[in-house]
């Protein structure tokens, strides 16, 4: 076995797969030792801050795994402002705890954008968790009947960022709401809530049912939020009529 080889089989034994690429090209013999060892410490950095986006991606659980801020047609999204999207890729809203609303009709890709701004997030090494807001009730629910609630809570309060997608869809009833204030409160100040929905915050009381609570959680989510509010046709509607050849 060759010193190469051997060096080669270190760097897997310790988990050094950064090092490999570099130690392969054959040419190291012509760097100085800080060079090398800069480069090598350089490309093991890139393999793990890759390793770890990949893990954080599939923790995710986006609805859509290829969406990106960079590839957003903003012809599609006529009211999107292309400042307040640069503002926010830069995830300083995550670092200060506040939260991000994107409002919309039905179609207008209110989910899409939440998974690119996710990507943009986790892109930054942030930790993400998308959950539909009927599935986040019913997990609750489930939890709450099988004694384990505080468990779960503890667990949603961990990502820097968690999405809730289609907010106010259907009336909370009495645990419902008591629960989803139950996480809200938890996650306060721990991290961040993205929140899609085709219902003007004005209207979020009546799902909740419950005004004290409404106002409770409320309070909660959208003094400190950033908004977007979406305009414009149905994206599926536009994609399908390109795709036709009638645009």
């Amino acid at each position: 076995m060759t010193e190469l080889t051997s060096l080669i089989a270190q760097c897997k034994t310790l988990k050094l797969d950064g090092f490999i690429p570099l130690l392969e090209q054959g040419n190291i013999e012509a760097m100085s030792n800080e060079t090398l060892l800069t480069e090598l410490l350089t490309a093991q950095i890139a393999k793990n801050k890759a390793r770890k986006i990949k893990r954080l991606v599939t923790q995710a659980k986006l609805r859509y795994t290829n969406d990106y801020i960079a590839d957003i047609e903003y012809e599609l999204y006529p009211s999107l402002k292309v400042n307040q999207v640069n503002q926010l890729t830069t995830c300083q809203w995550l670092e200060n705890k506040q939260n991000l609303i994107v409002l919309g009709a039905t179609g207008t890709g209110k989910t899409s954008l939440a998974c690119r701004f996710a990507q943009e997030a986790i892109a930054h090494e942030r930790s993400v968790l998308f959950y539909r807001l009927s599935h986040l009730l019913l997990a609750l629910l489930a939890a709450d009947k099988e004694g384990e609630l505080m468990k779960l809570i503890k667990r949603l309060g961990r990502p820097d960022l968690l999405i809730l997608d289609d907010w106010g869809n259907a009336l909370m009833d009495r645990n419902e709401r008591h629960l989803l204030f139950e996480l809200i409160e938890y996650r306060e100040e721990k991290g961040s809530l993205l929140i899609t929905s085709q219902y003007p915050i004005k209207a979020w009381h009546e799902t909740f049912g419950n005004e004290t609570i409404a106002d409770s959680v409320l309070d909660r989510i959208v003094h400190k939020s950033h908004k977007i509010e979406l305009s414009g046709e149905s994206i599926r509607k536009l994609l399908s009529t390109t795709e036709g050849g009638e645009l």
